[in-house]
């Protein structure tokens, strides 16, 4: 079965406005789409790194978790205290749905995010370091609200870069915020439906 959803109508998005209203539009098709007629492989692949990473009493923060997918890769994994974000009501209400995160937060990404410093032991970016997604700058108060020692788990669409990311990235990395661990090969990540559609996972350790 095919399901109404067009990944190129969020790449094609503008504003944040724009993009909020699509991923409203698609909230409860989202899943299906994405896992039956897209192959989307992110999640599993984020929340099995994850696990690979971190102890099961780790605090998490899965930022833009739309509907919660990796939320429920991780709770397979035994995680507990995981906590999501995301600036669409309408994938945040299917996510509350699963009952997989202690809290969900209705914010973007870019600014400054409602979470005292130091208060997530990592935290795990999916799919919205894309273009017309979050914005570069949205790394600064991930790594605030993360513990030095934490880690950032994030994947970057590799076939079409979005702009300002490995700029912000060698910023960081000189201001000493954090050391790159390990920068996984490149897959893709919607083979079914968009075979072009390529990403990296990246591991950094926060200073």
């Amino acid at each position: 079965m095919t399901h109404s959803f067009d990944v190129e109508r969020l790449y094609a998005a503008t504003t944040s406005e724009e993009l909020t209203a699509e991923y409203d539009r698609v909230a409860e098709s989202y899943d299906a789409a994405l896992i039956e007629d897209h192959d989307w492989r992110m999640p599993e692949i984020m929340a099995g790194l994850t696990a690979w990473l971190l102890p099961r009493d780790a605090r998490i923060l899965d930022a833009a978790c739309g509907t919660g997918l990796v939320g429920e890769g991780l709770k397979r994994f035994g995680f507990t205290d995981l906590h999501g974000l995301d600036l669409s009501p309408g994938m945040l209400a299917v996510a509350q749905r699963k009952a997989v995160y202690q809290g969900l937060t209705l914010a973007p990404l870019g600014g400054t995010l409602p979470f005292p410093s130091h208060h997530f032991d990592a935290f795990v970016v999916s799919g919205a370091f894309t273009p017309q997604h979050a914005p570069p700058e949205s790394l600064h108060d991930l790594l605030r609200i993360t513990r030095p020692g934490g880690f950032a788990i994030f994947s970057l669409r590799s076939d079409q870069p979005p702009p300002g990311f490995a700029e912000e990235i060698q910023r960081l990395t000189a201001a000493g915020r954090w050391q790159l661990l390990r920068e996984g090969a490149e897959f893709q990540s919607l083979p079914l439906a968009e075979p072009h559609v390529r990403n990296r996972l990246y591991i950094y350790l926060v200073r």
